[in-house]
């Protein structure tokens, strides 16, 4: 294996794991925003007579945040599966080196 793809290789490797560590972040932070969601319409839900407009308001806020929240993590998903699509063509057009 050349010495510069070697380099790549261990680069790619660096990356994709970095991408891996912020993915799982990025899902805490989705599952943490979910979870206040579940939270807010439990305190709307419960809520009686003419005191449900700030309580629906802040269940709404919640939704907003959680689906901001899938939307970053599903753009870092789609980052780690193109760079796992980049590597799989790297090791196709050099089967020798990624057998090496």
């Amino acid at each position: 294996m050349s010495r510069r793809l070697f380099q790549r290789r261990q680069f790619d490797q660096s990356l994709c794991e970095q991408l891996i560590d912020e993915a799982f972040a990025r899902y805490l932070d989705w599952l943490a925003e979910s979870e206040a969601v579940t939270a807010a319409y439990g305190v709307w839900s419960r809520v009686t007579g003419s005191n449900r407009a700030l309580p629906f308001a802040a269940y709404r806020a919640a939704l907003d945040r959680e689906e901001q929240a899938a939307t970053v993590y599903r753009s870092v998903i789609d980052r780690v599966a193109q760079l796992s699509v980049d590597e799989h063509r790297l090791a196709r057009a050099w089967p020798a080196a990624a057998h090496a």
